[in-house]
């Protein structure tokens, strides 16, 4: 008797080593990922103002479904291409430069498992298709025995806002100096690296968020706090494909239109570590006829149904997950804070004294100071050093410096170092006195008093083209920023006045710019391209004798890419 319950229970032992085998085998061939149950509700999608392509603002009902709490990281697709030998594309652009990324149509040449950003295996995987995600979740689902599948454009935004009313699931964060706790946006560590390793610059561009989130390119996912349904990456990192077509608006489509299988145009959503941080109604698009795979665009799983199982590979996995975390956590380098209350007094001598507060970073060893190399240098964008050179160096102890500007003016930048690293530059503090401009005549961009949502350009001269300063500016598709220039000007007598321009809109035509003297709109432009406005006399404004400030300005709703030359007033 005593024989027998030994065999048994020896039989019960091997049998249960066996199915532990059998799942760690199993485990090994594929990683179930790990699921938050979303519970069904109703939500506001979309926008009333902004881009049209989220218009309108309308009620959803979402029922419970399951969405992954992280997007697919290469571990996880690595395993899929070794067990289906699937063949990925290998066009996808990873191309960095101080132009940024290569424009739509180029064709690159890396891949998921082959580009200029992958450094961790739990990074998500990008420079993947809407094809080949859909490949992944089918052969997911073959393993697994579930229903997988991308979320639709509904769920995204829905789980992303997690049943919070505010710009952003972490609150409105006007200065977006709190984004970089939840997600990886272009931010003060992306303007560094960009600058430093390329010559590229947000500044004049995008622009970044008032932050360090510590990543230039793609994080590992889950380095940031999750959003109140428990979900990581949802805002920042890498854009995500869904599972719907893509249309301007939210028209009521069916049928064939609404087949992703044939449809020209995917939605993805989430933005990307190239973009500062974005609404959560913000909606992109892929065009699988024009646009290859880009180092910016990944995806996560979603399933129909709520359920509290967790996989024994899912514990594995989030286990080697927060052993990556950690291990990148140690290695990351802090960039040093730029100093502040930067300012210049001016001496006797036609010198100035360049004072800063002393930096609080006990390993600040020094400060580099800069000049500029023209008067406007502190209006331009781009890359500071583009503008600017270093004059000197100084220890951590020196907290002014008398310096000599240049007689047209200049103005300074102070950086603060670390060893290998520097800060960003300072906000920069100027000699140059913008001149009272007399009208009639021409305000050049260059003679701003200051600048608000706009930089400065500057084309040098050549054999076809005469030097040029222009402002320009990118206007996002969900962001409504006042555009403006400001002038210190002198009007000889009161008018009427023909305004002509030298400027351009790439995208939207009709109301280009307004004139404002003082607090009066005097005139709203338009832009046609079809007439060529610096030489036509189609615009008239009424100007006030005497001296005046004069803004000219812009407030576009949607895409824009926008640049004025000059703008000048004859009297008629």
């Amino acid at each position: 008797m005593k024989l027998k319950k030994v065999v048994a229970q020896l039989s019960y032992v091997a049998i249960t080593l066996s199915a532990c085998n059998a799942i760690t085998v199993q485990a090994s061939e594929y990683i179930v990922p790990a699921m938050v149950n979303i519970p069904a509700g109703n939500f506001t999608m979309g926008t009333n103002v902004g881009d049209n392509a989220a218009k309108p603002a309308h009620q959803v009902k979402v029922d419970a479904f399951q969405m992954a709490k992280y997007p697919v990281t290469v571990a996880e697709f690595r395993k899929f291409v070794a067990d289906t030998n699937f063949v990925a594309d290998q066009t996808c652009k990873d191309k960095l430069d101080k132009n940024w990324l290569s424009s739509p149509r180029a064709v690159g040449s890396a891949s998921w498992d082959n580009n200029r950003y992958l450094k961790s295996e739990y990074q998500p995987v990008n420079c993947v298709n809407f094809k080949e995600a859909q490949a992944y979740v089918n052969w997911l689902n073959d393993k697994t025995g579930q229903q997988y599948r991308l979320p639709t454009e509904a769920e995204f935004e829905y789980a992303a806002k997690a049943n919070t009313n505010s710009r952003y699931f972490w609150g409105d964060d006007p200065a977006r100096t709190q984004a970089c706790l939840y997600g990886n946006f272009a931010d003060q560590a992306g303007e560094y690296y960009a600058s430093t390793q390329h010559g590229a610059s947000y500044v004049g561009f995008l622009e970044y968020a008032n932050c360090d989130d510590g990543e230039p390119y793609i994080a590992i996912v889950g380095l940031y706090r999750p959003n109140p349904f428990g979900l990581f990456d949802m805002a920042g990192n890498i854009s995500e494909i869904l599972n719907d077509c893509y249309y301007e608006g939210y028209p009521i489509r069916e049928g064939e239109d609404m087949n992703t299988q044939t449809c020209q145009t995917i939605s993805h959503r989430g933005e990307n570590w190239h973009y500062p941080p974005q609404p959560h109604y913000a909606r992109s698009s892929y065009a699988r006829a024009e646009w290859s795979a880009t180092a910016t665009l990944g995806f996560r799983l979603a399933k129909d149904g709520v359920s509290d199982s967790v996989h024994p590979s899912t514990k594995q996995f989030e286990s080697k997950l927060k052993q990556a975390q950690i291990a990148r956590l140690k290695t990351r380098k802090v960039i040093p804070e730029a100093p502040n209350q930067v300012h210049l007094k001016r001496q006797d001598n036609g010198r100035v004294t360049l004072s800063w507060q002393v930096s609080e970073n006990s390993k600040v060893q020094g400060y580099e100071i800069y000049g500029s190399k023209n008067p406007y240098a502190h209006l331009l964008g781009g890359y500071f050093k583009n503008h600017y050179e270093l004059l000197t160096e100084v220890d951590s102890t020196t907290t002014s410096l008398v310096v000599k500007p240049k007689a047209q003016g200049q103005s300074y930048r102070i950086l603060a170092k670390t060893g290998d690293m520097t800060s960003l530059p300072s906000r920069a503090v100027s000699t140059t006195v913008p001149k009272r401009i007399d009208l009639p005549g021409r305000l050049d961009m260059q003679e701003a008093i200051a600048l608000d949502g706009v930089r400065l350009k500057h084309r040098p001269k050549s054999e076809e083209k005469s030097e040029l300063f222009y402002i320009s500016a990118f206007s996002h598709r969900h962001e409504q920023h006042k555009m403006a220039a400001h002038f210190n000007v002198n009007v000889a007598t009161s008018g009427w006045y023909t305004v002509k321009y030298n400027g351009f809109a790439i995208i939207q035509q009709g109301e280009f710019f307004n004139i404002w003297q003082n607090n009066n709109l005097v005139g709203q432009i338009d832009f046609n391209e079809d007439v060529d406005d610096s030489k036509s006399n189609r615009h008239k404004v009424y100007l006030e004798a005497g001296e005046h400030t004069l803004e000219i300005s812009n407030k576009k709703e949607g895409l824009e890419i926008w640049s004025l030359g000059w703008v000048e007033f004859n009297k008629l």
